[in-house]
């Protein structure tokens, strides 16, 4: 409980936290825009043609301290006040935040290799490490079919 309080106390007072929440939920509703679709998992199809319109060139002035905020705040929005997505629509605004903070991102997606009818997942990389999932706990490609790879903006 007190490690909690600590991390929502280092929260509330930094300073860089107050734009990007602004920004995450910005993207967000872009998101929402761009992704007619109102279910948790929308087709295929519809992220796809999202991804070229959700890409932010880098934003000067813009800076994080830690990128991996971005993916938190992200999940954050996400789940809040009610769970309106998963992995698609968080994967599509860190995808955003990243590139618009200068950190060149790309947003893939893939099907999994047991049910690829049924079960999906987007994640993305970063240009730093394009073989590594972005503030992802295990590596998608265990378990993911990569389908798409959202073409690496200009570093």
């Amino acid at each position: 409980m007190r490690k909690s309080l600590r991390k929502i106390h280092l929260y509330a007072f930094a300073w860089e936290n107050y734009p990007l929440l602004f920004r995450t939920l910005k993207a967000a509703w872009l998101v929402r825009r761009h992704l007619r679709e109102r279910t948790p998992s929308p087709h295929f199809g519809a992220a796809v043609q999202a991804v070229n319109l959700l890409y932010l060139p880098p934003q000067p002035g813009w800076h994080v301290s830690d990128p991996e905020r971005i993916a938190r705040f992200a999940s954050f929005i996400i789940n809040f006040p009610l769970t309106w997505g998963k992995c698609v629509h968080q994967s599509l605004i860190t995808y955003r935040l990243l590139n618009g903070y200068g950190i060149p991102a790309k947003v893939c997606f893939g099907v999994n290799q047991q049910t690829p009818e049924t079960d999906g997942h987007a994640w993305v990389v970063t240009l730093t490490e394009p073989k590594q999932a972005f503030a992802e706990s295990q590596d998608p490609l265990q378990r993911f079919k990569l389908i798409y790879t959202s073409p690496l903006p200009e570093s």
